[in-house]
């Protein structure tokens, strides 16, 4: 055992004590001081009292019915007085007097001036004095007052206490005594000394208050240690009366059984991590395996410490560290002891560290198992001050092993050398181009290599980290460390290879959006190749997650992964993000009721209560504001549902749409009259999101079902009432696919005349069209991936709503329209403001201001284009009597039963 010691010095002890002297009866004549005696309270051996008479008039006498001593006054001002005398080693230090009357008072210290003293209450205090001979209190009234004294409380101290000081035999003493279990403990002393530092000759009685720990010897102070833990020792001097008091003082002592020496190296208690934590990395490069279960942080303590702990699973599960040992200035020499706790089931411990073994261990790297709860020690043997690190793994031997309270021991001793270089990457087969870095442990050594293989010395290569030696061919790097007033390392060899890489893994999704549950699978060309990956974006290493099995996608990732094998240098690091597609894909169709919502993509709800039964109506909308969205990557090009109303009257039942989930506009009111199948072919080209939407309850509810949308491959439009449409579509279309309707371009556009040329060509969305038919019927357009613009064309699409600007000198603007009274009446009017234009239309744009025929008829010109016998149309100058017409792609105008041509030339 090795023994700890803490010394206590104690104080120099004040001997102080009151002492009341109460006042009885006098047993001479009155006024004879002499045979005056205190009655009661007399103190033998401390204080002495003596009384003076007056100068020839009355003495100091005691009055048996007040029960008090009266000094009487004197004309001359020296009254009575009464004298305390201390008895030898003794001072008076106080004195408080009562007293029945307030008289005039003086006091003397051993021969010393007279001192005023005032009562306060009849009390007369007198402190801060040290009379060894005599203290005199005198009645100096001149007058008729006399000093009754009741009572006289007395404070007094030694002037010879006694001081003791305990002392013990040297710390180291008792150190090197108990190292390795010797009991002898040495003894302790105690020497006690007077106020004047002189050494009083005497003894002291010892007693402890611990016989576990240690026991003492009364008389002589020989310790005996016994066992660990804390042990008081008292000291007692027993005093002299009226001379030295009795005092005691105490010695505390620590028993411990480890060399103070040992420093902590490494400690864990898992304090630092969370429950189902998987302790790995961090400062001690920490490392689990589950054995066939999960080696993890549980919140309990088995083990006997305190929560949390390791739960070290399954037979074969581990927990390995690798701990630092040797440090820039020092490293650790001689045995390592590690403790450690756990419960009763087993594990074993042994190091993989070259050169260090288990002490009692029956064959290198076996270890030692214990298999009992507790607290158990584990010695590890030849470690010097070379040793870098020591990898310490602890291996379940049974079930379900918990550890905790961890602590590695050692003695550090200063290095004499430089530690030995560390070269990485380790030698054997390596890429091209591969950077060598070297290192070493001792700060302020420098670093000296060659690459050929030769010795290095102070005359080699300096290493620069700046500039690192790159390995481009077959060679062999050594390395050495040297630093003044150190013994130089020894000398680090690595040698390399130039191996080709293995093969970039590929994946076998592409990067980008994906539906969630994705599973992609990783593989190498190089066969037998291990691959390692990471989903966190991380690079990954030879540490990270080997491959096995496909990886599920279901949150955004960035996947990495390596291939590796030996012989090979590792491959490029392939890289994949992927993001979770969030809504539906075209085509959609949905009737499974409001308990499939969650997990359908695209779709959300809020406020459906309980499904209908019926077959077309799933969903049920209770209350004012319940809705269900549906977020879609696309404007979908034919949108379905039912709706039906369950007693619903006088509500609305809403569809909305938005292109960002945020800023709805109604499109559609659903009449609730009964059940009504809705078909809508002209959702906007931004649309993104659908809601359906319980905007105004009144009463009853209503039931949703069959909802379809197909993906977009026509456009749908209705021809105006005057048989020609603008359009300008957010897709490309083959015009050549169109049913219902011709398509046109504005070719030209000079003085009244806007040619209109058709045309069947493949056009881009945005592309500016006219688009003529039968009045109100449906037209179509078959949608294509792109197309080519119509050179030439002057009618621009508009593909969102927006202001048009106003016509100005050099770009003047036109936008078709017709008379609601007669849209016979049709053409192209001049924009005299910014006029906003709706989304999918078009508007005409000229250099040059087109020609009205008749100034003061209204803004509408005349379109026409004989020449190539395209359909035309045009203003009339103002006359109800005329009736247009259309013959053989011309118009005609009859007017007072004569025709006339679209240039106003008389035709028949």
């Amino acid at each position: 055992m090795l023994l700890l010691c803490a010394l206590i010095v104690g104080s120099g002890s004040v001997w102080a004590e009151t002492y009341t002297i109460g006042w009885g009866t006098a047993s001479g004549a009155a006024g004879t001081y002499t045979n005056f005696t205190a009655t009661s309270g007399t103190v033998t051996n401390v204080v002495s009292f003596s009384t003076a008479k007056n100068d020839g008039t009355t003495a100091p006498a005691y009055n048996s019915s007040n029960k008090d001593l009266r000094l009487y006054y004197h004309s001359g001002g020296n009254g009575g007085s009464i004298t305390l005398t201390p008895a030898d080693g003794l001072k008076i230090t106080g004195v408080v007097i009562t007293t029945t009357t307030e008289p005039s008072v003086k006091y003397s210290v051993d021969g010393g001036t007279a001192t005023s003293v005032s009562a306060s209450s009849y009390t007369y205090t007198i402190s801060g004095i040290e009379a060894t001979a005599s203290l005199i209190i005198q009645n100096v009234n001149t007058t008729n007052t006399q000093l009754r004294i009741k009572t006289i409380v007395i404070t007094y101290e030694s002037t010879s206490t006694a001081i003791e000081t305990i002392t013990a035999i040297d710390a180291s003493s008792i150190v090197n005594n108990m190292f390795g279990e010797n009991t002898d403990g040495g003894s302790l002393s105690a020497t006690v000394k007077d106020n004047s530092d002189n050494i009083i000759t005497t003894t002291v009685a010892w007693s402890g208050n611990n016989n576990e720990v240690a026991t003492i010897n009364a008389s002589t102070g020989v310790v005996t240690l016994v066992g660990v833990g804390v042990v008081t020792f008292t000291a007692s001097y027993a005093g002299v009366d009226n001379v030295y008091r009795s005092s005691s003082d105490t010695y505390e002592l620590t028993v411990i059984n480890e060399d103070p020496d040992l420093v902590t190296i490494w400690s864990e208690d898992f304090s630092s991590f969370s429950a189902d934590d998987v302790p790995s990395d961090g400062t001690y490069n920490y490392a689990c395996t589950d054995g066939g279960g999960t080696t993890k942080i549980y919140n309990n303590n088995n083990a006997g410490g305190t929560s949390p702990e390791l739960l070290v699973a399954k037979t074969n599960g581990t927990f390995t560290a690798m701990i630092p040992l040797l440090m820039p200035s020092y490293g650790y020499s001689g045995d390592l002891t590690l403790k450690y706790k756990t419960n009763a089931n087993s594990l074993n411990i042994n190091t993989t560290t070259d050169g260090v073994t288990v002490d009692g261990e029956e064959t290198p790297g076996a270890g030692l198992t214990y298999s009992t709860a507790g607290e158990h020690t584990i010695t590890f043997k030849g470690v010097t001050t070379s040793t870098e690190n020591i990898t310490i793994v602890f291996t379940a031997t049974s079930s379900n092993v918990r550890l905790d309270d961890i602590v590695l021991k050692g003695k550090q001793a200063e290095l004499t050398f430089v530690a030995t270089p560390t070269i990485s990457p380790a030698g054997g087969a390596i890429a091209s181009g591969t950077e060598v870095t070297i290192t070493c442990a001792t700060d302020g050594a420098t670093i000296y290599y060659t690459t050929d293989g030769t010795t290095p010395t102070s005359s080699s290569s300096a290493y620069n980290p700046l500039s690192k030696p790159t390995i481009t061919s077959a060679c062999t790097i050594k390395a050495i460390a040297i630093k003044d007033g150190l013994t130089d390392s020894e000398i680090a060899s690595v040698s390399y290879t130039i191996a080709a890489p293995c093969a970039t893994p590929t994946f076998s999704v592409a990067a980008g959006e994906v539906t969630k549950g994705t599973t992609v699978t990783i593989s190498s060309e190089t066969d037998d190749a291990t691959i390692y990956y990471t989903t966190n974006g991380s690079t990954p290493t030879t540490s990270s997650s080997v491959y096995s099995s496909a990886i599920t996608i279901n949150a955004a990732m960035t996947l990495k992964a390596i291939a590796v094998k030996d012989g090979y240098a590792n491959s490029e690091v392939a890289s994949a993000a992927y993001t979770v597609i969030d809504y539906a894909t075209l085509p959609f169709n949905y009737n499974s009721g409001k308990s499939s919502i969650t997990s359908t993509t695209g779709l959300t709800e809020s406020g459906l209560g309980s499904d209908y039964g019926t077959t077309n109506t799933k969903l049920k909308f209770d209350n004012t504001d319940d809705y269900l969205i549906l977020k879609i990557n696309e404007t979908p090009g034919i949108l379905s549902f039912n709706a039906t109303g369950n007693s619903f009257s006088g509500g609305t039942f809403t569809l909305q749409v938005s292109p960002d989930g945020t800023n709805y506009s109604n499109h559609y009111n659903v009449p609730m009259t009964g059940s009504e199948t809705k078909t809508i072919k002209n959702l906007p080209e931004n649309t993104r999101y659908i809601k359906w939407i319980y905007t105004n309850k009144v009463s009853g509810n209503v039931g949703l079902g069959n909802i379809s949308l197909e993906k977009k491959t026509k456009v749908y439009g209705t021809i105006s009432p005057a048989g020609w449409n603008t359009l300008s579509s957010q897709c490309a279309l083959d015009l050549n696919e169109i049913t219902g309707g011709t398509a046109y371009y504005a070719s030209d556009a000079n003085g009244s005349i806007v040619t209109l040329s058709p045309t069947t060509a493949t056009v881009p969305a945005g592309e500016g069209l006219m688009i003529k038919g039968t009045a109100g019927a449906e037209f179509t357009i078959s949608v294509v991936e792109s197309g080519t613009a119509i050179s030439g064309n002057l009618l621009k699409g508009q593909t969102t709503t927006g202001n048009v600007a106003a016509s100005t000198a050099g770009t003047y603007h036109y936008i078709f329209g017709y008379q609601t009274s007669d849209p016979s009446v049709c053409g192209f009017y001049n924009l005299a403001a910014d006029t906003e234009i709706a989304a999918g239309k078009a508007y005409l744009e000229t250099g040059e201001p087109l020609t009205l025929i008749n100034p003061n008829a209204p803004a509408i010109i005349r379109i026409l284009d004989e020449e190539n016998n395209a359909t035309s149309f045009e203003r009339i100058d103002g006359k109800n009597d005329a009736i247009k017409f259309f013959e053989n792609g011309q118009i005609y105008i009859l007017r007072e039963g004569v025709v006339y041509d679209a240039l106003g030339r008389k035709v028949r």
